[in-house]
């Protein structure tokens, strides 16, 4: 056992050293994939690597003293499967039927030793089963494969590091790990209920990405510094090597100055001209996904780029150099001085002592505003963004902002579509993709196999409501279509072909989805009470007006109520019934209601029905949502001021690339308009 203990307590050792050098590219992975680092998902892969530290030292050491050490009993490799039980059975006293023998048999090392063995990969299948989302049959190749590795490093004497094996290549190891990977991960299964969902921890980290964090910044500068500075400490020193420097001092030039010069250039080139190059992103900004921009998002300037480097260097620089040049002053030669050099030298100690005050308050002043901004999702803005007038942001929120601030007219989303349909993709494909995108907004916040309700009214909107649905069904929800009119019967084209092939693929496949047509308000009520999630795919573009008619009006309620009320099994009160559905929540400029704890995840599909997607009005009732998945382009009524508290967060799911369509559009209404295109 102290054996086990040691290798244990060396592996926490090296842990630190481990960590160290796998933090930053573990940072810059998290980033370019997630945008951010969630603690849990940090927690579970620094604890994953101090297991599989853990696992490999227990395998390996002791190492032996002398790299020529025969061990005799590791010299032939035991290739006889559950050898282990004949020689147990053969060398103890024990007997099923006599109990005296259970306890002494628990001790024998036969026993311990092939109970540590199933408990060596225990760990590594819960990892693969929670963290990777692995299958049986794959926990069971990657838990063979890694013993394996273990074994073989025995049987090569570490890799070759030894001249002969000093550990036993046995085939019990190999059955009895395997065995461990996968009891872990039958034993994670029943905990992964309480456990968060690591897909829900992901999509938090993709929506958190979206901001460029304090870290993240200050993570690609340190990146770029380094870029810089070695790149410019290489090239100084190949300057060296070829006798630059005697050249230099031969001319009266100091050697340090011409390392400065050095360093100039390559830190303009990083942080100056390739941003100018890459449309405002330093090496580092390009490997974290980071983009220098005005405040507005558009593109900064190559003058702004060194302004905000510039001063960004000055304003840290200057405290240092004046530190320096008072604590160089000499008083015995005060009299030599200006009255102001005189001033400064005579109180060098006090000046010392405020600049250490005035930059420790400095500091922490960063620390505050750095934690606000984290608390407050807000950016953190230096004065050298200020004085720059720039700002880094990530990549697609610099396309999130631009999109939100060039909307599109209802009417130009329509001559879009049109102008897609004559290239080739006809409507019912747009529809298609928007409903797949709709789905894979619900698939990425809630867990499968969940209930989810789909609203779908009797427009094309409501056909993207019903591809969803099919394929939520697709992928293992329970999907519960709500319509007012059964699929035959749908006016509107595409919605009509399309509603009608996946209520009869959904059929002939066994699919988990029911169609509810026109239900009443109990049955509706028990479908919500049951939800994880609701889509709202009633209304599209072409609605306007201040209220909305039945049954949709009724439908949108009920969402609502079990949104901000919760399941009719928590108990609402009537007051509170009556006060919602007089509309109360509509009248507030402000702010909705408190989201209930149990409220399902509100998606909608385009524009929340009962939004004017070209005017921002709020109708009664509109369906509050926490995320709208819009296509093609912003409509002018989703970023309106006013509808923020019913769109929730939106997405934009382009579904083709629109850049060429966009230009011609923005080409037609110049030209309709007498105005030149701006390029």
């Amino acid at each position: 056992m102290n054996v086990y203990t040691n290798n244990i307590i060396a592996a926490a050792i090296a842990f630190p050293v481990i960590a160290f050098a796998i933090t930053v590219p573990y940072m810059i992975y998290q980033y370019r994939k997630f945008g951010s680092i969630p603690w849990i998902r940090t927690l579970i892969v620094y604890s994953l690597a101090f297991y599989l530290l853990c696992a490999y030292f227990l395998v390996i050491l002791p190492l032996p003293e002398d790299r020529s050490a025969v061990v005799a009993y590791a010299a032939t490799p035991q290739l006889m499967p559950f050898n282990f039980v004949r020689e147990f059975l053969a060398e103890t006293t024990f007997s099923l039927g006599d109990p005296s023998t259970w306890l002494a048999t628990l001790r024998d090392p036969y026993v311990y030793e092939a109970a540590f063995n199933v408990l060596l990969l225990v760990p590594l299948g819960m990892y693969l089963r929670y963290y990777f989302r692995r299958t049986w049959y794959q926990t069971l190749l990657i838990g063979f494969s890694v013993t394996l590795f273990f074994e073989l490093s025995q049987l090569t004497g570490l890799w070759g590091a030894y001249l002969h094996p000093y550990r036993l290549f046995d085939v019990d190891d190999l059955i009895l790990n395997t065995l461990g990977s996968m009891v872990g991960f039958w034993l994670v299964g029943p905990a992964m209920r309480l456990l968060p969902d690591i897909r829900l921890v992901n999509e938090e980290a993709r929506e958190a990405g979206m901001r460029a964090s304090v870290t993240k910044r200050a993570l690609s500068f340190f990146i770029d510094v380094f870029v810089a500075q070695t790149a410019s400490t290489m090239v100084a020193g190949a300057l060296d090597a070829t006798g630059a420097r005697a050249a230099a001092e031969a001319q009266g030039v100091s050697w340090g100055l011409v390392s400065m010069a050095v360093d100039a250039v390559f830190y303009l080139l990083c942080f100056v001209a390739i941003p100018a190059l890459t449309k405002g992103q330093t090496p580092a900004q390009m490997l974290l996904k980071l983009r220098i921009v005005r405040p507005d998002a558009s593109r900064a300037r190559w003058y702004q780029y060194l302004a905000r480097y510039g001063f960004l260097y000055a304003l840290a620089l200057a405290p240092f150099l004046a530190l320096f040049g008072i604590v160089s002053l000499d008083p015995a030669q005060a009299s030599e001085m200006s009255s102001i050099a005189a001033f400064f030298a005579d109180h060098r100690a006090g000046f010392v002592v405020a600049w250490l005050v005035f930059m420790g308050a400095w500091a922490l002043s960063l620390i505050v505003r750095a934690i606000r901004s984290a608390v407050k999702k807000r950016p953190f803005i230096m004065l050298n963004g200020v004085l720059s007038a720039t700002r880094v942001m990530t990549v697609d929120a610099v396309q999130q902002e631009r999109d939100r601030r060039s909307p599109l007219d209802v009417s130009a989303v329509t001559a879009l579509e049109s102008m897609i349909a004559d290239d080739g993709v006809p409507l019912s494909e747009l529809m298609k993709r928007a409903g797949t995108a709709v789905a894979d907004e619900v698939r990425a916040w809630v867990p499968d196999p969940s209930p989810v309700v789909v609203f779908a009214g009797s427009g094309n909107n409501g056909g993207d409501g019903w591809v969803a649905a099919h394929a939520l069904a697709e992928a293992g929800y329970r999907a519960i279509l709500v319509t007012p009119d059964i699929a035959e019967r749908i006016k509107a084209e595409p919605a009509r072909s399309t509603a009608m092939a996946a209520f009869a693929d959904a059929s002939e496949r066994g699919l988990p989805l029911s169609v509810l047509v026109a239900p009443d308000a109990d049955v509706l009520a028990s479908a919500l009470d049951e939800a994880k999630a609701v889509v709202d795919a009633v209304l599209g573009t072409g609605f306007s007006g201040t209220e909305l008619r039945e049954p949709y009006a009724g439908w949108i309620r009920a969402a609502n109520r079990r949104r901000f009320e919760g399941s009719r099994e928590k108990g609402r009160g009537f007051h509170r019934k009556r006060a919602f559905e007089r509309g109360d929540h509509d009248r507030s400029r402000k702010s909705l209601p408190t989201k209930a704890k149990d409220a399902p995840l509100a998606v909608a599909v385009d524009v929340p029905s009962g939004l004017g997607a070209q005017t921002g009005t709020i109708a009664r009732p509109t369906f509050a949502a926490d995320t709208t998945v819009t296509m093609l382009a912003y409509k002018p009524g989703l970023v309106k001021p006013q509808a923020r508290r019913f769109t929730g967060s939106v997405e934009l799911a382009r579904l083709v690339d629109t850049a060429p369509y966009l230009s011609r559009l923005r080409g037609i209404d110049a030209a309709d308009s007498g105005v030149e295109p701006s390029a």
